[in-house]
């Protein structure tokens, strides 16, 4: 693995997947409402520890940047990315969302959010990182 590639990669793709889901989630927050750090089970935003949940996009970014070269997908970066991006959607997006939909009494931007916005984001993110990958 090109050490460099991964880098920038993990990097670039983790600011698309930020960027993303910011925009996205602000939209859904506009039309329902909701304060995620109100939810049950969510830690205080004075909790030192929060910090890292705001360096999730780069952790996904990086997991899914390790992941890519390993697959051995046909087309070009547009391409590629989009069957990535589909894919880890399936394996971490949709059963996350069911298990919150299905388990928690979450308010429906959230459950919104975590379905279709894991979508954008994954997708946005594997294109980015197929694209830094070539």
């Amino acid at each position: 693995m090109d050490a460099k590639k991964f880098l920038i990669s993990g990097i670039l793709g983790g600011i698309a997947i930020l960027i993303i889901s910011f925009i996205f989630d602000s939209l859904v927050g506009m039309a329902f409402p909701y304060d995620i750090f109100s939810l049950g089970g969510m830690r205080s935003i004075e909790d030192p520890l929060m910090m890292l949940f705001f360096l999730s996009p780069f952790v996904t970014a990086f997991a899914m940047s390790f992941v890519f070269p390993y697959l051995k997908l046909e087309g070009n970066y547009l391409s590629k990315g989009k069957k990535f991006g589909f894919l880890v959607w399936l394996v971490a997006g949709v059963p996350s969302a069911f298990i919150v939909y299905t388990s928690m009494t979450y308010p429906i931007g959230f459950t919104i959010s975590s379905f279709i916005g894991s979508l954008l984001y994954m997708l946005g993110g594997a294109i980015v990182i197929a694209k830094f990958m070539e």
